[in-house]
């Protein structure tokens, strides 16, 4: 599972994370290297959300360290860096209440950009298909909807690291077809990618990296192609 570190974009060692005296994470080494699309799969409770948040700097692991570009991740305030260059899509999307043009604008405001927000956000809802939506309530979406227009967030913010939870979760085919599109967009532009699915055949298309996870351990790690 090891890689070449000075390709890596962010590199895992010793992850251990426990939860109500179950250990939930006991990842030995994982290195995701600059441009492509990695996805973790495994069984519901495998481990697979848990390791994106941590990767994300949302969740402090009880054990080992977090690099991204060589520079070790710290938490809490110290991190906040780190978030800015990592950005989460969450298997339900978090949309608070207001127009779909505000919410993609968010994101962008509160990470301390203040110019050309409102044209990076209609940018990113024209990419992922939304942009005839930017007037409309974020509670008169679909399920697809909402899923498409929090990846419009993800789009606005440029992050350097997309992590995606289950991003076809719960939404029809049409709708996953359109996500799938959207990642092989970001990957011809050289994003780098990390995607969790207990159904991964969707991705194969993609011709991913493939990690499989089991009670939050990597038991395999192949290239699917």
């Amino acid at each position: 599972m090891s890689r070449n570190s000075e390709d890596a974009l962010i590199e895992l060692e010793g992850i251990k994370l426990g939860f109500q005296q179950r250990l939930i994470l006991d990842v030995e080494q994982l290195q995701i290297s600059q441009g492509g699309l990695t996805v973790l799969t495994g069984a519901n409770g495998a481990g697979k959300t848990s390791l994106l948040r941590v990767m994300a700097g949302l969740q402090e692991s009880d054990q080992g360290k977090i690099r991204f570009k060589g520079d070790t991740v710290s938490y809490g305030s110290q991190g906040l860096e780190h978030r800015r260059r990592v950005s989460m899509l969450h298997q339900e999307p978090y949309l608070f209440s207001g127009s779909v043009l505000k919410q993609v604008c968010y994101g962008p405001i509160s990470h301390g950009l203040n110019q050309g927000i409102e044209e990076k956000a209609r940018q990113a809802l024209e990419a992922v298909g939304c942009l005839g939506l930017v007037n409309r309530h974020t509670r008169q979406l679909s399920g697809g909807e909402k899923k498409r227009i929090a990846y419009a967030c993800l789009l606005a913010l440029d992050s350097e690291l997309l992590l995606l939870d289950e991003p076809t979760a719960q939404v029809d085919q049409e709708s996953s077809e359109k996500i799938r599109k959207l990642i092989q967009m970001q990957l011809d532009a050289g994003k780098t990618l990390v995607v969790s699915t207990h159904q991964p055949e969707w991705a194969k298309p993609l011709k991913p990296r493939l990690c499989m996870l089991e009670y939050g351990r990597i038991v395999s790690d192949t290239r699917w192609n």
